[in-house]
């Protein structure tokens, strides 16, 4: 594969880490121990990649104990989204019975147990209804729904070796992604819940969409050559590539420029929400902080750990991020 040259986005928003994200890595770490979840090869690996940082980054401002449920719940994530890309024969199965389980009506036969990463949902869900309404786990589990069903729409791409078009992989990533499932959690990072008015706002739906395309389209930048390397061309780089038959390296310009338009997008919005919501609004003064923190945190993530690179490709001012307690 050609050296593909990375360029650093301008996201205007310090890069923090949060002081306790070593021990919430443990932590993680233990709890997918319990459930045996990887074996003794992989553990290493599991380690390396520090994917509990994506909690610790994004959500840095959490208390310590709803900081360590949302690394447990993303880690799950990217965990079982690896999952759903390798065991095609079983992912809608297992999809239908962790969504049972978020709605409690998951019936098992005689003798029947949950499945490891089943259990461990369980367990993470629990915890998580512990600490936020029934309104709100509503609306999760309809974004969990959502993930599971564009997951299933664009890797039936992968299984009939199609290419979807870029209008089509560009409306389908947001939900593939779990943007609107991620952008929920910063509701319970706050423990502060909004009301349905909030979200109804136009405006305001409009950032969020920008939101979870910026976060998305970072994933797709980062994330290239290792789904490359999987043989899954179920990426924006790659299907612009594909549709315009361009070279690799013009694709990812090309990406970059769709995350800066979209970068753009949100801040652009978000200058205008002092006229649409009280400017004194601690809450969405809060809420909208977390979508800042959310958009930076995804971007330093890729370097943290080895899941995307061995190697930074460019010197990141996530690398000097200041630990914040």
């Amino acid at each position: 594969m050609a050296k593909i040259i990375y360029q650093e986005l301008d996201i205007p928003i310090e890069s923090k880490l949060n002081s306790f994200a070593d021990e919430i890595q443990e932590n993680c770490e233990l709890l997918f121990d319990k459930y045996n979840i990887f074996d003794e090869a992989k553990k290493n690996d599991f380690h390396e990649q520090k994917l509990t940082f994506y909690a610790s980054r994004g959500f840095h401002y959490a208390s310590k104990e709803v900081l360590q449920i949302l690394a447990n719940y993303f880690t799950w994530g990217f965990i079982f989204d690896d999952y759903m890309e390798t065991h095609h024969n079983e992912r809608e199965e297992t999809c239908q019975r962790v969504l049972q389980i978020g709605n409690g009506n998951l019936c098992l036969k005689e003798g029947e147990l949950l499945r490891p990463l089943e259990e461990l949902f369980s367990e993470i869900w629990d915890s998580i209804k512990q600490r936020s309404p029934n309104e709100w786990q509503k609306r999760f589990i309809d974004a969990l729904r959502n993930w599971f069903v564009f997951v299933h729409i664009l890797m039936n791409h992968k299984v009939n070796d199609t290419n979807p078009t870029l209008a089509e992989y560009i409306s389908y990533r947001w939900f593939d992604f779990g943007s609107d499932m991620i952008i929920l959690m910063i509701e319970f990072a706050m423990q502060k819940f909004l009301p349905q008015s909030y979200h109804k706002e136009m405006v305001m739906q409009h950032i969020v969409h920008a939101l979870g395309n910026v976060i998305a389209s970072i994933n797709d930048i980062f994330s290239y050559e290792k789904e490359t390397r999987a043989g899954n061309h179920l990426n924006l780089v790659a299907v612009i590539k594909n549709e315009m038959k361009i070279e690799v390296q013009e694709a990812m310009d090309r990406a970059y420029d769709f995350n800066r338009v979209q970068i753009q997008s949100y801040f652009s919005l978000r200058k205008q929400l002092n006229r649409i919501f009280d400017p004194n609004d601690e809450v969405i003064k809060k809420y909208v902080n977390g979508m800042d923190t959310l958009m930076r945190g995804n971007y330093d993530f890729y370097f943290d750990g080895n899941r995307y690179f061995e190697n930074c490709p460019f010197k990141s001012d996530s690398t000097n991020a200041d630990k914040f307690e």
